[in-house]
């Protein structure tokens, strides 16, 4: 058995204090007769967030004993640490050695992908702080949590793991953290530690009851007025729908215990999704307030990222591609189906949202057509296709460059478009009677009970097994080149039209910037566009344009009055040298689509997937 001891050892300058200890037969050590040794490593990338993001960086040192001895510990990796056994200790005993471990992480990243600590609350996800001896991978864990100090307030944790009999815990089932006190968590192996993320404070704690199944809401963060009951509420319905969409006859979720973790921040988004938990960073002053009937405009966007990493539960913690089985974490794990597990779930969260009453048929509408313009209005969905992208997201989408809009396209957003073009045709050509619901339960059925991955060529065969219609032509060109999507004749099978608005704009520059005081900063100039032709790069501070001062006010008013064909000249600089550039104003460009019912519907159509 590992065990792993993580301390709250200075708040103030954002450290954990992390000891492991273990013991290890001769025959487990690596190396020669007169050189031993075993290796620890950490996680070079978390799951859910394909990017190599060097946790190693955060770790301040590493110290080692074999027995009762200090021994040499050395970085042998970037993410590796060596620890060297002296040759006479493994001859001298026959039984196991003890080897004790410590180690200081700076934590200092109020994200859901890392760790942060202060004096209010900690939080870490196991990637962050733990290193894994080399061949204990599969060793049963324990885990305590331990918080030196006096006269200091309790602290509740938040987490998904299960904790020792005896714990003291609130209410709804966290367990106390005091002043000088420790916790125990017990864990079946190392994947299963490092995918439950731990969320501990002075929090504020709900909990609601779905199919049987306890869910917890812990929030660091908000206001004191936080209408956590209600969030509670509204989240019930989804999380009850998900689970009877993947298993209809029993409802039965695929845990026992799940516990949402929010961060409540002045400005951000975000979240993680785990086995039986997520971790969210969301905008504070969006939340519901106890005694103010009327939502946030942004409530519905927080629903709809709950729903989002719940959804994931199924969709790529248990259902995943064959590259995911098992994740090698030292490394990129390639895979051309993120469009599946990331985009179908983007598609579902606002569905299931709609299904239960918790988003109006208007709202679906207007969300479906603020992802359509985000994909329309960028070339780089006719330089990428989906496939490419799922393939790409290591060194293009999670490493986004001025370049960005011209050379990629989202496999969140475009994802969800292909799935909502998917579940039209099933529709349509079983006349309402299949859906894509019939495949996700049938994906849950082959690939999520047994653990098996998604083969890269697999999913066709998948909806042709689940519902009897062949749509393996339509998937390879809706994914794997860069045609336009039949969005149009997706919705007109609901019996929706859609169109694209009239911009307010009645001319296009194809600049993207930010404003200062001396001008704009471009920050992306769109290929194809006015700018593009001129020269305009990014970095480039524009100052002057059309004869006048570069304002916001200015430019604005610019684009709502100038005429298409004029000639623009524009005055700025590119580091310190004086530049001139002649834009030639394009036509307005719509970043607007609407979906509506026409007056009359032509042809027959068939029940819409977010209104059953």
């Amino acid at each position: 058995m590992l065990h792993y001891q993580v301390t709250v050892a200075d708040p103030k300058g954002h450290y954990f204090d992390v000891q492991l200890q273990f013991e290890i037969a001769p025959s487990q050590l690596q190396g020669t007769a007169d050189k031993r040794w075993i290796d620890l490593s950490l996680p070079t990338w978390i799951p859910g967030s394909y990017m190599i993001r060097e946790f190693s960086r955060n770790v301040m040192y590493v110290r080692a004993r074999a027995g009762s001895v200090q021994t040499e510990c050395m970085r042998e990796r970037k993410d590796t640490w060596r620890v060297h056994v002296d040759s006479k200790l493994v001859n001298d005993v026959a039984q196991p050695l003890l080897i004790q471990c410590e180690w200081r992480v700076y934590a200092w990243d109020l994200s859901v992908r890392s760790a942060h600590l202060d004096e209010t609350h900690g939080f870490f996800n196991g990637t962050s702080v733990f290193l894994c001896p080399q061949g204990f991978e599969e060793q049963a864990i324990e885990l305590t949590i331990s918080r030196p100090g006096e006269n200091l307030p309790d602290w509740q944790i938040a987490c998904g793991l299960n904790n020792q009999p005896g714990t003291l815990k609130d209410q709804h089932g966290c367990p106390v953290l005091r002043a000088g006190g420790m916790v125990k968590f017990e864990a079946a192996n190392f994947d299963n530690l490092i995918d439950h993320p731990v969320e501990m404070g002075a929090l504020q704690v709900q909990s609601f009851n779905a199919h049987g199944v306890e869910h917890v809401f812990a929030v660091y963060g908000a206001d004191a007025d936080l209408d956590l009951q209600r969030i509670c509420d509204d989240l019930k319905p989804v999380c009850e729908a998900q689970i009877a969409l993947f298993e209809p006859a029993t409802k039965q979720a695929p845990f026992e215990r799940y516990v949402f973790m929010l961060h409540a921040t002045d400005n951000g988004y975000g979240g993680l999704e785990h086995r039986n938990s997520t971790a969210l960073l969301f905008n504070a002053n969006e939340l519901p307030q106890r005694d103010v009937e009327k939502a946030p405009k942004g409530y519905e966007g927080f629903l709809g990222l709950c729903s989002h990493e719940y959804f994931h539960s199924w969709n790529v913690k248990r259902m995943k591609p064959a590259a995911f089985v098992p994740y090698d974490l030292t490394q990129e794990n390639y895979t051309r189906l993120l469009w599946i597990f990331e985009g179908f779930t983007s598609y579902y969260d606002d569905v299931m949202l709609a299904r239960v009453g918790k988003m109006t048929e208007e709202a679906y509408l207007k969300s479906v057509g603020r992802n359509i313009a985000q994909v329309m209005k960028g070339p780089g969905r006719l330089n990428q296709s989906v496939t490419d992208s799922s393939f790409d997201a290591w060194t293009k989408y999670y490493r986004q460059d001025e370049n960005a809009p011209n050379s990629i396209v989202s496999y969140y957003t475009k994802g969800s478009l292909v799935a909502l073009c998917i579940d039209s045709a099933i529709r349509r050509q079983t006349a309402g009677q299949k859906s894509l619901d019939d495949v996700m339960r049938l994906m849950w059925q082959k690939k999520g009970l047994s653990g098996e991955g998604l083969q890269e060529d697999e999913f066709s065969h998948l909806v042709q097994e689940a519902t009897g219609i062949d749509l393996s032509q339509e998937i390879a060109q809706w994914t794997q080149t860069t045609d336009e999507l039949p969005l149009g004749e997706a919705l007109r099978a609901y019996g929706f039209e859609l169109s694209a608005a009239k911009s307010e704009e009645q001319i296009y520059l194809g600049l993207h910037g930010q404003f200062k005081p001396e001008g704009m900063l471009v920050k992306q100039v769109i290929n194809g566009s006015a700018a593009h032709a001129a020269g305009v790069s990014a970095g480039d501070v524009l100052v002057a344009l059309a004869g006048k001062k570069l304002t916001e006010t200015n430019y604005k008013r610019l684009l709502a009055a100038g005429e298409p064909g004029a000639e623009l000249r524009a005055v700025g600089f590119r580091a310190e040298r004086l530049m001139e550039f002649d834009l030639i104003a394009g036509k307005p460009v719509s970043n607007d689509w609407t979906i509506k019912k026409p007056e009359q519907i032509a042809g027959t159509t068939v029940p819409a997937p977010w209104i059953q």
